[in-house]
């Protein structure tokens, strides 16, 4: 029998593997990315693309999977798309075989030895395909700790080697490393590797992903950068624990040496005057700009239905306000995308001659004080402003409320694109979608969009504060240090990736924008360029100097140097110090801290001029803030553009730092850990004082504030209900005391005679006999008329996140967990979750047949959902007056420019049936950081005395909520979908609405939104009455920017 069943598992998983393989030659020969990675223990991704792509990778964001390979254990194995791009320009290659940096590698050739005639004549290693053929590029991942394996396993590693010829690495918390290979090689390697689970690679390094990538850019030569270290410390293969950890001191000095090599290649090419088609050139290698091209700017939207509360103050304002958009729209329009400019420069020399005289002639007539080289951005904003004056003077048809681009100037830009895309059109260009479930027709009553700025922008959305870095370990220091010091529920923290910075979407939103280490130049004229316009930077020992004050020149120290530097009231602190120190170049000799000029404390001077990429010109001040004693150098500055109002602050310490990255150094740790408190308040006060964010405490850190205080939860419903969920849950319960372990958190149902855990962030003790005293069972259950949605509950005071307690559990059809406040909530693609007191939340869990009439269309269950959230208003007898209304695809709004709540929704597949996990907030009584309902009421109340609205319940308004869900599923379910699309369209914000799109070639054309479809994606119709169906490009900042055809239906 033993034996039968070893054959059956071995045959069973050949096939496994030979329909992975299969499924894998059938992708490669597509534009899309293969990528095996492993999770850690326990955890599931439910192949999240954010998680499926490396963050290496600089169209990230855009991924989306568009099928499932492998699944085993931890292991995950997909396809992505589009093809994911690296950029490899700071890396390092790979010196000459054999070699032992950045692990142990054999020679390229072998030796034979099987006859006289063949002992001496070598032969290399791994024969690849012809060049071009069958080529690949592949990003491995691997920890930096060697596995401990016996001796005897230590023949099961991969080398490396043996599958493709090594191109270049890269070391931070993690080693990467790129290979050239083909698809028989990668083949073999994910056969060896992840389809037999052997996760091991040379030098015992545990292998975490392999991904199939499109290189940009070469690597730094090793044998330069060798030229200026000391000997290498490694010299054997085998290495005791502090031989591995010098070694990994030589590896992370190289790699600082590669980031230093990468700036004096730019800082040269600047220097010696590069054409502006070479810069330009070389910017395009250097940044992802092609995505740049998928972008939709939103037109005035025409309200399908307004609230009656809305009506007429809506078409009183109407007229004042279309008069902002007009303008906001033309300067928009101004303003073309710098990708069809440089096609339009390489195609017609003719137009690039005339713009580059046009150029030296503008450069000749303003002369910058004190004769300083202009910054790359200002080459690149004058080039820029010519191309804009060109086409604004071609663009004299009037401007109604829908600009309309001049036909020919698109033809002659898209000219090339196109005739560049005809050879590999095979198939129909666009899938035509029928006008199904179309939005009914509406009267002319329109209420325009509102128009985003930076001053604006608490009344429309909570805002962002961006972290850009080229270093994973950088990035998540400075996010912890942020997460500490902001106030708490008025900004969402996230990392930036190229990608996104390319796209550009993220500039209206953002509150600060931190900028750590290396950016190329693409990128840093993109992050200049949103301080120019009035937005607030700091910089944490980034060269992103040389974009806003490049006549500042840089001086080598020493590496991780202590300094003492003076800020304000805190005099002679240690802090670890950037390898470069900036000082002002000889010319501009009134910027030094020692000169007679400015001895006089933090004084000012309208110092220089820059140029913003629409061409126009700001004047900078420029103030130093504190200085270093060693070089009496500037330590901390402030730059203001005096027209914008623009605030970029430079620290030339390591103020993102913890004292916990050094505790290999005990001096350095020491130091660093006396001047801790001194850190944090100096970050804090930067912030506060000249970057005009909220910090907690006001005026600087508030100590004294209570952390959070963890609670038992109750499981509420009726006893039998309640009993038999229990039963069912009995074969996940570890041992015998009602235990249920998950990924995130662990739970245990106590019964009276139970001692509850003590609940902390991932310990949840839920009572089954008791009822809280801050939410009342009664009110609630007496206003549910539900048949299933709600009728169990648990009511959670403190938790991590409502969905960690439904997530991976197949629990009941309906049961639902109430949070009134979470600690780590997640939103959609793992974007944080405020959830701040007073905020209405809720997870549920929904179980749907698959052959029920839902069960084939899933993704539409996100927008019933949120039909029914703001239906359970809009649909109330006396709530019904307040303007509440669906933003696509899953956010809630309240009077049309202020998001007030939104959803996410995960769904797993179990045999025949769909396990839904929703989870939702809205705004009920808490004002930060926009509006609640609550707020509305008052409002409505102040206008309309004699017609006061009662304030909103907490349990009254779940339970209309619930009730409103259960009545759309119904409907739904029993196939009436017209009765849902005629509700959806009278709540959402965008019939009529003006959107551009960008079609398969890269051509953009603007269209008017419709509906959605079956799906739940948006149908557009183009002017030539083509219906198309869109989707988002992947920008998380908003989904109705960069819409666009799919070219795969």
């Amino acid at each position: 029998m033993l034996t039968l069943y070893y054959v059956s598992a071995t045959v069973l998983q050949s096939w496994r593997i030979q329909k992975a393989c299969s499924k894998i030659a059938e992708h490669l020969a597509q534009p899309s990315s293969i990528a095996f990675y492993a999770l850690q223990a326990g955890s599931d991704d439910g192949f999240d693309p954010a998680l499926a792509s490396s963050e290496l990778c600089g169209n990230r964001n855009a991924a989306k999977v568009t099928d499932i390979l492998w699944l085993h254990a931890n292991q995950r194995g997909c396809c992505l798309r589009p093809l994911q791009t690296l950029h490899i320009t700071p890396w390092i290659s790979f010196p000459s075989a054999p070699s032992l940096l950045p692990f142990s590698y054999a020679a390229d050739t072998l030796t034979p030895v099987t006859t006289p005639t063949e002992a001496g004549t070598p032969r290399q290693r791994v024969s690849l395909s012809a060049q071009g053929e069958e080529r690949m590029q592949l990003l491995l991942e691997a920890h930096v700790e060697p596995l401990q394996r016996p001796s005897s396993q230590d023949t099961t590693a991969v080398r490396l080697e043996d599958y493709g010829k090594l191109i270049a690495w890269k070391i931070d918390s993690h080693l990467a490393v790129l290979i050239e290979t083909d698809v028989e090689h990668f083949t073999q390697l994910l056969i060896t590797t992840f389809l037999r689970n052997n996760l091991c690679i040379n030098d015992q390094l545990p292998l975490l992903r392999i991904e199939s990538v499109q290189r940009e850019g070469d690597p730094q030569p090793f044998e330069l950068l060798a030229n200026h270290l000391k000997r290498q410390s490694r010299t054997t293969v085998g290495l005791d624990k502090d031989g591995w950890k010098k070694h990994l001191e030589d590896l992370r000095a190289v790699g600082v040496l590669a980031h230093q090599a990468t700036e004096f290649e730019y800082q040269r090419n600047r220097s010696e005057g590069r054409t502006k088609s070479d810069l330009l050139a070389q910017e395009h290698r250097q940044t992802p700009e092609p995505v740049v091209k998928a972008v939709a700017v939103v037109e005035p939207t025409n309200k399908a239905s307004l609230s009656p509360a809305r009506i007429t103050a809506s078409s009183q304002k109407s007229e004042a306000k279309r008069t902002t958009t007009n303008s906001s729209l033309t300067k928009s329009e101004a303003n073309p995308q710098t990708t069809p400019a440089k096609s339009e420069a390489k195609t017609t020399p003719a137009k690039s001659e005339s713009q580059k005289t046009t150029t030296k002639e503008e450069s000749k007539s303003t002369p910058s004080k004190g004769d300083s080289k202009p910054s790359e951005l200002e080459k690149l904003a004058a080039a820029q402003a010519a191309q804009h004056q060109k086409i604004e003077s071609l663009d004299v048809s009037p401007i109604k409320a829908t600009p309309v681009t001049k036909p020919t100037a698109p033809s002659k830009i898209n000219e090339p694109a196109k005739s560049s895309a005809e050879p590999t059109k095979s198939t129909k260009s666009f899938e035509v979608v029928k006008p199904l479930n179309s939005p009914p027709s509406f009267g002319t009553t329109s209420r325009p969009v509102l128009q985003r700025n930076k001053d604006s922008l608490q009344e429309s959305k909570p805002l962002n504060v961006l972290v850009y870095s080229d270093s994973a370990s950088a990035r998540e220091s400075t996010l912890a240090t942020l997460q500490q010091l902001l106030e708490r529920n008025v900004y969402t923290i996230y990392p930036l990736m190229p990608q996104q910075a390319a796209q550009k979407y993220w500039t209206e939103q953002t509150a600060l924008l931190v900028v750590c280490g290396s950016v190329a130049p693409g990128i840093g004229q993109i992050l200049v360029d949103y301080f120019l316009q009035g937005g607030k930077v700091l910089s944490l020992c980034s060269d992103i100097l040389h974009f806003i004050l490049p006549n500042y020149r840089t001086a080598e120290v020493r590496e991780h140097e202590l300094v003492q530097f003076s800020y304000d009231k805190w005099q002679r602190v240690k802090m670890m110090h950037h390898i470069f120190c900036y000082q002002p170049s000889p010319v501009k000799k009134h910027f030094s801290t020692d000169s007679e000029e400015s001895t006089k404390s933090h004084s000012r001077k309208p110092s220089m001029e820059l140029k913003d990429l629409a061409g126009h010109s700001h004047k900078l001040d420029v103030q130093v803030l504190g200085t270093e004693e060693t070089w009496n150098t500037p330590s901390l500055m402030l730059a203001k553009s005096l027209q914008s109002g623009g605030k970029a602050v430079f620290s030339q310490v390591h103020l993102e730092m913890n004292p916990s990255e050094f505790e290999s150094d005990e001096i350095k740790y020491s130091i660093l850990k006396q001047n801790e408190r001194t850190r944090l308040e100096i970050f804090s006060d930067l912030l506060r004082k000249y970057l005009d964010v909220q910090v907690q405490g006001g005026e600087g850190l508030d100590h004294s504030q209570p952390g959070v205080v963890y609670q038992h939860a109750y499981f509420l419903g009726r006893h039998e209900a309640k009993f038999e969920l229990l039963e069912k849950l009995r074969l996940r319960c570890s041992g015998s005391d009602n235990v249920i372990a998950t990924p995130k958190l662990t739970i245990k149902f106590c019964g009276k005679d139970d001692k509850p855990p003590v609940a902390n962030n991932n310990v949840l003790p839920i009572l089954i006999h008791s009822c809280p005293d801050d939410f009342s069972t009664v009110e609630y259950f007496d206003n549910l008329k539900t048949e299933h949605i709600g009728r169990l509950i648990i009511y959670a005071p403190v938790v991590s996140s409502s969905m960690h307690v439904i997530n991976n559990l197949e629990l009941i059809n309906g049961l639902a967990v109430l949070p009134v406040q979470q600690t780590s909530g997640v939103g959609r693609s793992n974007n944080q979750w405020l959830s701040p007191l007073g905020c209405a939340m809720f997870s549920l869990q929904l179980h749907l047949a698959m052959d029920s009439a839902l069960g084939s269309r899933l993704p539409l269950l996100q927008h019933l959902i949120g039909a029914a959230i703001v239906n359970s208003l809009r649909g109330h007898e006396q709530y019904g007056v307040l303007d509440i209304s669906i933003k696509w695809p899953n956010d809630i709004y309240a009077n049309g420019n202020q998001k007030m709540g939104g959803l996410v929704i995960n769904t797993t597949l179990q045999g025949s049936q769909a396990i839904v996990n929703i989870g939702s907030g809205i705004n009920l009584n808490n004002s930060k950081p926009t509006v609640c309902i609550n707020d509305l009421i008052r409002e409505h109340n102040a206008r309309a005395p004699n017609n006061k609205l009662p304030m909103l319940k907490y349990e009254l308004f779940i339970a209309m909520i619930f009730n409103e869900i259960e009545r759309l599923l119904g409907e739904v379910q029993n196939g009436d979908f017209d009765s849902f699309y005629a509700l959806y369209y009278s709540l959402w914000l965008h019939s009529g609405q003006t959107v551009k799109i960008c079609l398969h070639n890269e051509q953009e054309r603007e269209a008017e939104i419709v509906g959605i479809d079956d799906f739940g994606f948006l149908k557009v119709k183009l002017p030539t009455g083509t219906i198309e169906t869109v989707q988002p490009d992947g920008n998380s900042f908003d989904m109705l920017k960069g819409l666009i055809v799919p070219k795969y239906h």
